[in-house]
């Protein structure tokens, strides 16, 4: 899928720390004129795979978070263009603000595609997967509500691998294996198939919200889509 009309090129890299407060932010039942299991995008940059996820899972609310606010716009266009009621991005930094954007227990999928590597050490506290996004994510979480990662970055994928291993309340879905081989959310996105494309190495990590106090699974979750066999 190309980017969506009318989004345009953008930076591949911008400082989180740019972006510190935003407006109220509406209710999740205003701003999708639903109530539905969410789905999160952190960075969805152009939108292509919310927009994809969204199609895929009509079930689904599937709320983007993007710091650029031309994409935010680009993205909300391109979701009215394909009449996906069940799509939208906002203004908003995922480091600083998720406690003010959703609702206890409201998630039933986290994604996170091609994060900014952020390889000089001063630059490392901008990258978007610490310990303290999770800490912050955990509440937000509904019954076994899955995290999908992805990047293209060695280092970086295993960086991050040891920060969710680090998390007693996330279980890996694909402990045999250190990554998964496949999609694991059955959406492919724009970055991914470019890196595959050429050849490249696409590093996937999936982990489940492993609450001891609540043991049904939603039959809203699509099933896992991992290769048995390791890299």
């Amino acid at each position: 899928m190309t980017a969506p009309a009318g989004v345009g090129r953008h930076r591949r890299h911008a400082n989180p720390f740019t972006l510190r407060t935003i407006e109220k932010p509406p209710a999740m039942d205003d701003l999708f004129a639903r109530p539905a299991p969410l789905a999160l995008d952190i960075g969805c940059g152009m939108g292509s795979f919310l927009l994809d996820l969204a199609a895929a899972q009509p079930a689904w609310n599937v709320l983007g978070l993007e710091i650029r606010p031309h994409l935010v716009a680009g993205v909300n266009a391109a979701a009215a263009a394909r009449e996906l009621g069940n799509a939208r991005a906002l203004l908003a930094n995922a480091n600083v603000h998720l406690a003010q954007l959703l609702p206890p227990a409201s998630l039933v999928q986290v994604s996170l595609n091609f994060p900014d590597p952020w390889f000089k050490r001063r630059h490392r506290k901008r990258r978007v997967l610490s310990s303290a996004l999770l800490a912050n994510l955990r509440p937000l979480l509904g019954p076994v509500a899955q995290l999908h990662v992805m990047t293209d970055v060695g280092p970086l994928a295993e960086e991050m691998r040891q920060v969710l291993l680090a998390c007693p309340w996330l279980r890996c879905a694909h402990p045999e294996q250190r990554y998964a081989l496949q999609t694991t959310t059955g959406v492919g996105s724009e970055r991914e198939r470019t890196h595959l494309g050429r050849g490249e190495t696409v590093y996937r990590l999936l982990f489940v919200h492993n609450d001891a106090q609540t043991a049904t699974v939603s039959p809203l979750r699509p099933p896992l889509r991992l290769c048995p066999t390791p890299q």
